[in-house]
Order: structure tokens, then sequence, then C-alpha cells
């Protein structure tokens, strides 16, 4: 039998997850909740189900066995020990919670209900990012010297006062919730934790009270050190480099196409499998809750991106200071 699912909140980025569990065949999607009228009547009559304006309804219908959250950041901690404790299995898109300390008590609700938790972190997933993996493991970059990130949207130049994102609140580091935690989970999964960084933030161009350039430095347990920059008022692009002794690998076009420059200049690009990766972290979430293998993504790993971008905010605000990334 395939796994009832409730889309919860269902702005844009809800609605995506909502069109991907469609095509998961391992999930039905039965339900959606919003606050706002005009989104649960659009969502009824795009995707055929009803929509309640209260989380507590989908926590108490027993059809559905697993919430989609994609609600402001916030909430993300209360919904999940919510969810938990009703005995429904979360997805719950990132950032997991805004800060460790919230984030490690609703993992620890989810495991005390023995319910599946993780958290959408799909840019690991994509065909550049999952070669990038293998390159390292065949050891084809000899010595990895340096990464270089970026994530950049040109979002907050249409942002109004009385927008969710436009809260400050909820855009810890300008744009690292919504963009640079992407190339933060990747490089972490890549090579391992961070252990402190320094970051700047300032508000360029953005008509809202929220910072739209953020750069950050970040050096890793191991003491190989990255670069990070996340820009909320310019061009949508995303890209990773990885700076080794044998050439340079930049994964580009939001993770889709992976390059290597070799030492003499010669740029060859890499063969990648297309993957549709919101619908395969979706499956993997599917596979988990039967049993069947692990989500892309754990608590912990997510638990990691959130104490680097903690720990980013707070050099931010004090001016670059470097900041050690807290561990559990």
């Amino acid at each position: 039998m395939s796994i009832g699912v409730a889309a919860i909140g269902l702005g844009w980025w809800g609605r995506e997850l909502a069109q991907a569990a469609r095509g998961v065949r391992e999930l039905d999607l039965v339900s959606g909740v919003s606050p706002v009228t005009a989104e649960r009547e659009a969502f009824a009559q795009d995707f055929g189900c009803p929509a309640e304006p209260v989380f507590a309804d989908a926590l108490a219908d027993p059809a559905v066995e697993a919430v989609l959250i994609a609600t402001p950041h916030s909430l993300h901690a209360e919904q999940v020990v919510a969810a938990a404790r009703a005995g429904k299995h979360v997805f719950v898109e990132k950032p997991f919670t805004l800060t460790a300390a919230s984030g490690r008590a609703a993992a620890k609700a989810c495991r005390e209900a023995g319910v599946v938790l993780t958290v959408g972190h799909n840019r690991r997933l994509s065909g550049a990012a999952t070669r990038l993996r293998s390159l390292l493991a065949e050891g084809a970059f000899g010595t990895v010297l340096h990464l270089e990130g970026h994530f950049s949207s040109p979002s907050a130049l249409g942002y109004r006062p009385d927008m969710w994102r436009a809260q400050r609140a909820e855009a810890p580091g300008g744009g690292l919730a919504s963009m640079g935690l992407h190339i933060v989970d990747t490089v972490q999964w890549l090579f391992g934790p961070v252990a402190r960084v320094s970051c700047r933030a300032r508000r360029a161009a953005a008509p809202v009270d929220i910072d739209d350039v953020t750069t950050a430095m970040l050096e890793f347990d191991s003491g190989l050190t990255a670069t990070l920059s996340s820009l909320f008022a310019t061009s949508l692009d995303a890209w990773l480099r990885v700076c080794t002794t044998n050439g340079i690998f930049t994964a580009s076009a939001d993770f889709t196409r992976l390059t290597h420059t070799a030492l003499d200049g010669a740029v060859t690009a890499l063969p990648l499998e297309p993957v549709d990766t919101v619908a395969e972290e979706l499956a993997r979430f599917a596979a988990a809750v039967r049993g069947k293998g692990r989500a892309a993504v754990t608590p912990e790993e997510a638990i990691t991106n959130v104490a680097a971008m903690e720990a980013m905010t707070a050099s931010a605000a004090e001016n670059g200071a470097w900041r050690d990334v807290e561990r559990s």
C-alpha cells in the first residue's frame, strides 16, 4: 500500500513537494494544510485533494501517515515535534530548524516516537554532487586544496514587507537558510564537518529589512578551507568549485553540469545521469518509512548544517569574528 501524505504549507515550495510526491509510486497525496484560503482553494483544484486550515487536522487524520513540511522556517521545530507525537513520519524542508538545540529536541521527539525524520537537502542527490563523491572516493582529486561555493537568486528584490520570507527572523544571514545551506550541506556531505566560520552579511539592495549579500570563510575539521557567497539580489546561479592538485572540478548550472579543468587548462565535461532530486529524496523517504532503505539525509546531518548556519549568523552579528560550530 502507498503511504498517505499531507503537504503542510502550500506556497511555492509546498506545491513543488506535492507535485513531486504525486510522481512517487509509494506516496499518495491525500491532503494539504495552509492558513491561507486562496492557497487551499488552488491546491484542492490543482491536486484534487482536500485542504485544511489547521495543522492539527492533518495530524488527526488516520489517512495521513506522513507529512511534508514546507512552512516558515520558524515553525519547523514545533511542527516536527507535533507530527512525531501524532505518530506521523516527517519530511521537512531545509533548514531543519533555526537552532541546533531545537533541531536536537525535534530529532529526539521523532526518535522516541519511532518515526522517520529526514530533511530536504536535495542538491547532494544531484548528478554533479554524487559524481564528485565518487571521484573523491576514487582518489581522483589528488590533494583537495580549497572549495568555493556560491548560491544566488533575485528573490529578495521582489519581496514585500508582509511576506514571511521578508522577515529577518526567517532569513538568518540573508540567503543562508534559503540558498547557502544547500552548499553547506553538500560540502559537509563530501568533505566532513565544518569546525569554525567567519561571516559577513549586509543589506545592499533588498527593498525589505533582510541581508542580501552574505559571504563566509569556512574551516573544516580536516583543515580544508572554503569560501561561500549567498546573494539574494542578483541572477539565479549555483555552483561549487573543488580546487585540487589534479585540477579544478566545477559543479555548475545548479549542479546539473560538472567540468574538469586540467592543469594544462584543458576543460572536459564529465558525463552525468540526470536526476529529479526532489522526487528522489521523497522516494528515499518513502523507502525508509517502509523499512526498505535509508532516507537521503539523517537528522544528525541536518543538525550539523543548522549549527554551521547558526555559527555564521552569530559571526555576521560580530562583524566576521571567527565562531566555532557547535557540536552535539
